[in-house]
């Protein structure tokens, strides 16, 4: 989220593409979107026809996006496509009513596997501005997300922060979680490019850099405050695309004695558990401990521990430290995960192709059970508009004749529309008002929370359908 993504070293920039073959799963109803994008010289642009269904037809754009060639951790060119979602809009690019008859941007969202180290990646980058720049998504929305960070951020200034010690946090989003330190003796800075979310930091007085995080940045950062203790990266590692310049601008700005803590989506819980939805422009990169330990190694760092999180449908938490001048020893966990990962077979042909099948088989089993209830003349409706309910709903073909519209309490996003199926927004209040039967719930990461506050919906004969990590009615 926080690397300037057009930053590209000129060596990487010269590699040619390779012949990899880019064909969908043969479930998949469109051609392949890279091969087309390809052949007709870039992405598309979806308009919304007359009749306001989401259906689009397409026109030629030039679009700020590019072909990753070369894998962003160890340089390899033997990239291999596994999983293609189709063409879909950015995920948090929601829509205003004076929008929907303009043409909406859209572009190839296919994950591919690196041979040599193990990364799970797209294969094209979508530019950081035009995903970042005016983001619709804040941490402090989910009260469980709130307390979950309340508790990492004293786990880290516990265990790692001297008293007057500063942490930085790379992709500080509102200040959520440094904000629960303020009333420690240390010294808190976040760095985030979405100015407007800065400035909701900064009110809530979290001192708040609203840039990239680069090395010219961290060297600002250092001349001004210091080095830091603790530099913290929470499920933003995954948005950049030169990992070079953030490693090296890590370098610059983290103590002798620091720590480098991680936490980002694991893919073996992406795979295992079909979380197909994770996969969206703003995450370029899908993560194991494999190639994180290939990546520190690179910059000097290694990895001394790694703990699993429920977060976000399955996470790691990973731990770095200077490898010359840290003094703190490895844990088993980290070579407990990284057998883990081989047991999985991440890197094998054979086992990502059954996971592409997998996901087909979960689109369509979706889309027969919407069907079905709709049939019955039952009312579907959508529970929140994260991000992952995007490309859910783009990939499912479930536009407004499906879900009649989605309920999130994110008030930048109410009165808005779902990118590419162009569904309305409304506020928690019109859904306690309207009571549909169904509500088909797309933030599934947050369920224990979200099925807690809905009880009264559901004991009145509202029910949950849960996309993942199996399809279930509640």
């Amino acid at each position: 989220m926080l690397c300037d993504a057009n930053k590209q070293k000129p060596e990487r920039s010269a590699v040619q593409p390779n012949n990899t073959n880019l064909s969908p799963p043969r479930s998949h109803s469109r051609r392949s979107s890279v091969i087309r994008a390809a052949r007709e010289g870039g992405p598309r642009v979806a308009t919304l026809d007359t009749r306001g269904k989401g259906q689009a037809k397409c026109g030629r754009v030039s679009p700020p996006v590019r072909r990753n060639l070369r894998c962003r951790v160890c340089g390899g060119r033997d990239l291999h496509p596994f999983l293609d979602l189709g063409e879909q809009p950015p995920a948090n690019a929601f829509l205003g009513r004076d929008e929907l008859d303009r043409p909406e941007a859209r572009y190839p969202l296919v994950i591919a596997s690196c041979a040599a180290c193990g990364l799970a990646q797209l294969t094209h980058v979508v530019a950081p501005d035009t995903l970042f720049r005016n983001y619709v998504y804040f941490a402090s929305v989910s009260s469980a997300m709130a307390d979950y960070f309340t508790s990492y951020a004293a786990e880290v200034a516990d265990r790692f922060v001297p008293r007057d010690g500063l942490i930085v946090e790379i992709g500080s989003n509102d200040g959520v979680l440094l904000r629960t330190l303020r009333e420690r003796p240390i010294r808190v800075l976040g760095v985030d490019p979405a100015r407007n979310i800065a400035e909701v930091a900064r009110a809530q007085g979290v001192p708040t850099v609203a840039d990239f995080f680069t090395v010219g940045v961290a060297q600002s950062i250092r001349r001004e405050h210091g080095a830091a203790s603790a530099i913290l990266a929470n499920n933003v590692f995954a948005h950049i695309d030169n990992l070079d310049d953030v490693m090296e601008a890590i370098t610059h700005l983290l103590d002798p004695q620091g720590v480098f803590v991680i936490e980002v989506p694991y893919v073996v819980d992406l795979i295992e558990k079909i979380e197909f939805d994770t996969i969206y422009h703003e995450h370029l990169s899908y993560f194991g401990v494999q190639p994180l330990t290939r990546l520190f190694d690179r910059f000097g760092f290694k990895v001394f521990d790694v703990q699993r999180q429920p977060v976000h449908g399955g996470s790691i938490r990973v731990f770095g430290q200077h490898r010359a001048t840290g003094n703190r020893i490895e844990t088993p966990r980290v070579r407990e995960l990284l057998a883990l990962e081989t047991e999985t077979g991440l890197t094998e042909p054979r086992r990502l192709a059954a996971f592409a099948q997998q996901v087909a088989a979960r689109r369509d089993e979706l889309r027969g059970l919407v069907s079905k209830l709709r049939a019955e003349g039952k009312r579907v409706v959508g529970y929140t508009a994260p991000a992952k309910g995007t490309v859910l709903l783009n990939y499912c073909q479930l536009g407004p004749d499906e879900i009649e519209y989605l309920v999130d309490a994110t008030p930048a996003k109410q009165g808005r529309y779902c990118p590419g199926m162009r569904i309305p927004i409304v506020s928690p209040e019109h859904f306690h008002a309207d009571r549909p039967d169904y509500a088909l719930l797309l933030a599934w990461n947050h369920a224990k929370e979200i099925l807690a506050r809905e009880e009264e919906w559901r004991e009145t004969g509202g029910k949950f359908i849960l996309p993942t990590p199996g399809l279930e009615v509640r």
